[in-house]
Order: structure tokens, then sequence, then C-alpha cells
């Protein structure tokens, strides 16, 4: 994206590859550690009146997001979702070690956030969630709905406004959907160690991935579509 500013990306991409990733890996597990430990406190807070656990927790999650990209952005891009990197990688904004290494510290990232969650808390981690093979189409449209925005925010050149923006989406986009918009691999393997209202069952996994990946080619096409490529006039 050169000559154009733009958010999702690092500031300085010359910067040392291994401080970029220690960056994605500790703001996803940041991210995951809110996401789940806030759906701990409100299931507990809240425990007589559970229509309200979804909403704060959904507002959690976006403030959590929001403070990471704007924070911690300038050093890695902000991803914290192996979504975002892979469709970099696809569109030839980023190479391949720097996916791979992106991709694995966002992974080693969320799979300790929900772990430290659990242990943070303590206590029986109750049953598993999720919708198994009917939550496909639900993370296909969540994730395909939080990409086209991410990408937007890419295109558009507003760096100020896109954390803000993803952050509105994501509190949008979690109530909307009936698996409550996991939308990122990394919050799937952290919520498959972790306890609450967000703890996911094995087998609600594979399809679930498979729902984002498809949700996120379905962004990737459609921003292709709808938007110039970087520099085009």
């Amino acid at each position: 994206m050169a000559g154009q500013p733009t958010c999702f990306h690092e500031a300085d991409p010359r910067l040392a590859l291994w401080r970029r990733a220690s960056v994605e890996g500790i703001g996803t597990f940041a991210l995951v550690l809110a996401a789940t430990g806030s759906g701990i406190a409100a299931a507990r807070v809240f425990a007589t009146l559970p229509g309200m656990i979804l909403p704060v927790t959904a507002v959690a999650i976006a403030a959590a997001l929001v403070a990471l990209i704007v924070a911690l952005g300038s050093v890695s891009g902000g991803h914290y979702n192996p979504l975002i990197t892979l469709l970099q990688w696809l569109g030839g904004e980023r190479n391949g070690i720097c996916t791979v290494a992106y991709v694995a510290a966002q992974m080693l990232g969320g799979l300790l956030g929900g772990a430290a969650a659990a242990a943070l808390w303590g206590g029986p981690s109750g049953p598993a969630g999720g919708l198994g093979w009917p939550g496909l189409g639900g993370e296909l449209v969540a994730s395909a709905g939080l990409m086209l925005v991410v990408f937007g925010c890419m295109r558009s050149g507003r760096t100020e406004s896109g954390p803000f923006a993803v952050g509105a989406w994501l509190v949008a986009d979690i109530i909307a959907t009936p698996t409550a918009a996991y939308a990122n691999a990394a919050v799937v393997l952290g919520a498959l160690v972790t306890t609450g209202p967000l703890h996911l069952a094995p087998a609600s996994a594979a399809p679930y991935l498979l729902g984002e990946a498809l949700g996120a080619l379905v962004a990737f096409g459609l921003v292709r579509t709808l938007f110039p490529r970087p520099g085009a006039a």
C-alpha cells in the first residue's frame, strides 16, 4: 500500500518480523481474554437475566478490539484475526513468511487467552456451546460482514476511523448472528479451552472454521469487485 496510508497495515513494514508477530500474539491474547472473561463475568452478574449476557459481551469485545487496534496497530497492523492476515496474503499485500508468523502468533495468543480466562475465573466449565454444523451459515455471514467492513476501511484510507468502524460493526455482528459471531479462528481455538458462555464444543469447531473461511472468501470477492485496487486510479 505504498504511498497511501491505510488501516490494518503496519506503519513500518521494515520493523523486525518477530516484533510485529509478537504484537499480533499479544493483541490476540488480550482480545480473547477480554472476550471469554467478559462472557464469564456477564453470566455471573446477570444470572437471573440471561438476555443481558450477549449484548454486554458484545460491547466488551468491541471495546477491547478498538483499544487494541488503536494502541498496537501501528506496529503490526492490528489484525488479531487470521482471516485478515490470510486475505491480505491472498490479495498480494503480505508475503508468505510474514503471514505464517502472524497466523501462528494469533493462534497461540488465542489459545493462551482462552486458557487464561478459565484460570482466572476458575470453577467448572459448564456445558460447551455451539450450534455444530447448523452454525456454519451463521459464521459465514458473520465473517463475511466483518471482513467486508475491515477491508472496506482499508480501501477507504481513513486510518483513524477504521478501528471504530470495525468495533461498531462487531457489536451488531455478535448480536445479529445465531453463533454470536466468533468470526475468528483464534477465538474459536481459545473458546475450546475456556469456560463460560463462549466455551465451544469440539464438534462445532470444524463447521465454524469452515464457515469463517467461506465468509472471508465471499468478502474478498466483494471487495475486489466493489473497491478499486490499492493505487488504482
